[in-house]
């Protein structure tokens, strides 16, 4: 499938909501670079999982739209953060209702595009989401915590330029995290994100999305990339992170299953 179209269509879309502010920009090309690494990473996990055909198609058209809501979301309330604005999966259907972006494909496959757009950033997926919805959203799903794990490491680095929109505003003190954030990550469920309050709050619930990845090749992918390392390079060296880290190696290295 030809998808330069469409990136063309997205970009295109994405730079009518540049104002030449360069802080209010940032965010805007923040969320098209991870819209296109969201593609790239949905391409290697249909690749590793041997999903081809039609499936794949879609998967990589839900891929590259999935965060399209996001461009009107900030324009308009300057935040990407739901529970301060609006959900941006809700936006980002109407959006797609909005624009032809899909208008090449059948009624029946826009539809599909468009439910997976408004499901990849709900909690937990219902386990009676039919097909092949519930396939294209998980993919999308894992593609997309992927480079999310990534962002937020790259802006809580010493080194990196403090974005409050990006760490939803949490406050920067290294040695503190929530009980509630910690346990989630360490009985490998996923964290209440209305509940984080510290940046390291925040690694704590991407080390606890680990557990609720859908395809061994996505956690894979995160430690050849050295995220889980880089995560716990950023928390403190307590005895519970020790223990959290130890669990956590576990897991990555049987792929399947957080150890008892």
């Amino acid at each position: 499938m030809d998808l330069s179209p469409y990136i063309v269509s997205l970009t295109q879309f994405a730079n009518t909501h540049l104002k030449g502010e360069a802080d209010h920009d940032y965010h805007i090309t923040l969320k098209l670079d991870h819209s296109l690494r969201v593609l790239q990473n949905a391409q290697i996990i249909l690749e590793a999982e041997n999903i081809s055909g039609h499936t794949a198609d879609l998967a990589q058209l839900a891929a590259l739209f999935h965060d399209i809501g996001r461009f009107p979301q900030y324009a308009q309330y300057g935040t990407f953060k739901d529970s301060d604005s609006i959900n941006h999966g809700r936006l980002g259907v109407l959006t797609l209702r909005d624009h032809p972006f899909l208008d090449t494909l059948s009624d029946t496959d826009a539809r599909r595009i468009k439910a997976v757009i408004g499901l990849h950033n709900v909690k937990q997926l219902a386990p009676s989401t039919p097909e092949p919805v519930a396939t294209l959203t998980k993919i999308v799903r894992d593609a997309d915590k992927i480079d999310i794990i990534q962002i937020v490491l790259d802006h809580l680095s010493p080194q990196a330029a403090t974005k409050p929109v990006v760490i939803h505003d949490l406050i920067n003190d290294p040695l503190r995290y929530s009980d509630a954030l910690y346990d989630a990550a360490f009985n490998g469920t996923i964290g209440d994100i209305t509940l984080l309050r510290y940046c390291n709050d925040f690694i704590l619930l991407l080390i606890g999305w680990l557990a609720a990845l859908n395809y061994a090749t996505s956690v894979s992918l995160i430690a050849q990339r050295g995220l889980v390392e880089r995560a716990f390079s950023l928390l403190p060296d307590d005895a519970k992170i020790v223990a959290l880290r130890k669990r956590t190696d576990t897991f990555v290295h049987n792929g399947n299953h957080i150890s008892e």
